[in-house]
């Protein structure tokens, strides 16, 4: 087992605990605020003054500890937020494995097929009725009972489904509901614990595709809606906007490039669709910010449509998943001739190999314009280790172009 995904998917799949807050200040009770409290005075003739004094100390201690506690805690955390909703919520970290299910062939040629947006926009009734029957939901069991619950997106009529790794992991047992209400046991075709993505296979004909979009077309402010399985309330429809695109989310030292979405995504939305205002799936939901006090609101993320076709692309043909980096670093400021400048590249790279140093700058990658770093972000949502980009670059004047293979991280 690849040991990138250590601790990724804890608490309640994705409920993580806050960071750890260094102890809280020493408590001092604030005079004021005291003094407009009611005070306990002993009596002339009460014997015992000091033990009503004591009392009303107390009382102040506890009760400015629970006011700095309240405030510590309101504190955001990432969380996994896919904890079984019929069941407690654990503590205990959750079995990252592949579910131990039936395994079904692989390489079998089927691909997820990013579609370009044709006609008009349509309208959210719209959205729902076309998405709502490529959608499941999706049930697993694990040793001793304990259950868990998400969602899902039909790949092929014959019965392909994508989901959350973290929806299946460490099951012995896995159960999809179709939108007929027909339930079927799922075998196992590919599982990605670091890249949270599933490829499931029930024994079905004639259902649904989804259709998925591409995400590299998405624009900041774009309507999207979140489709799943809310707190186990099926089909559960909501809308918001796109909020940020190419978001770092870091999660135990592993970083995953998202969509942020003020659509609300809740318990049991994990492996469902991020819809685009065209009915295309453009992303697969996973995680979202809380706070303790609730009070973050409208902080969803989606694995892009990019990434997921990259990733159930190789787990259907029975490959291994390979994270890749280009192996160097660029600034942030943009030279007068645009494009990105090298400052860092590291010597055990292909970069290096390939003859780049520091200085240089990146005016293409694969014949599109680089403009900004979120260029070469999304261009490595489809790319792993071992793959190659055409670079067209600037050093002193003159463009050359260098093919470079992407290392492992």
């Amino acid at each position: 087992m690849d040991n990138r995904n250590d601790d990724l998917w804890q608490g309640g799949c994705w409920e993580r605990p806050g960071q750890a807050f260094p102890p809280p200040p020493a408590v001092r009770i604030p005079t004021g605020r005291a003094a407009e409290c009611p005070v306990l005075r002993p009596r002339r003739r009460n014997r015992w003054p000091w033990f009503m004094g004591l009392v009303t100390l107390i009382c102040v201690i506890c009760l400015a500890t629970a006011l700095l506690e309240q405030y510590f805690s309101g504190k955001a955390a990432i969380r996994n937020w896919e904890a079984p909703y019929r069941g407690e919520v654990q503590d205990t970290v959750l079995d990252d494995t592949p579910p131990a299910i039936p395994r079904v062939e692989t390489g079998t040629g089927v691909t997820v097929s990013l579609l370009p947006a044709q006609g008009s926009a349509l309208t959210y009734t719209q959205i729902y009725d076309q998405a709502l029957p490529s959608a499941v939901s999706i049930d697993s069991l694990s040793a001793g009972g304990h259950g868990s619950s998400g969602s899902g997106v039909v790949l092929t009529e014959d019965g392909y489904i994508i989901t959350n790794a973290h929806v299946v992991a460490g099951a012995e047992e896995v159960r999809v509901t179709l939108p007929s209400n027909r339930i079927l046991p799922a075998s196992l075709v590919g599982f990605d614990a670091v890249e949270d993505i599933a490829v499931l296979k029930v024994a079905a004909e004639g259902l649904t595709p989804a259709r998925f979009g591409d995400s590299n077309s998405l624009r900041i402010g774009e309507p999207v809606a979140a489709l799943g399985d809310s707190l186990g309330y099926r089909a559960t429809f909501t809308d918001g906007i796109v909020s940020a695109l190419d978001r770092s989310v870091e999660v135990d030292g592993i970083t995953m490039v998202l969509i942020q979405t003020s659509a609300a995504i809740n318990f049991g939305n994990s492996g469902g669709p991020l819809l685009n205002q065209y009915g295309q799936v453009i992303g697969i939901n996973t995680i979202k910010i809380v706070t303790e006090d609730g009070s973050a609101e409208s902080l969803g993320f989606a694995i892009p449509s990019r990434r997921v076709k990259y990733v159930a692309d190789r787990l259907i043909a029975g490959e291994e998943v390979r994270a890749g980096i280009f192996g160097f670093k660029v600034s942030t400021m943009v030279p007068e001739v645009g494009g990105l400048e090298l400052v860092e590249v590291e010597k055990e790279s292909d970069a290096w190999t390939k003859g780049l140093r520091p200085g240089d700058i990146i005016l293409e990658a694969d014949g599109q314009p680089v403009t900004g770093i979120q260029d070469l972000t999304r261009l490595k949502l489809e790319l792993g280790a071992g793959d190659t980009v055409t670079l067209t670059c600037l050093r002193n004047g003159e463009r050359f172009t260098v093919d470079v293979e992407l290392v492992e991280p």
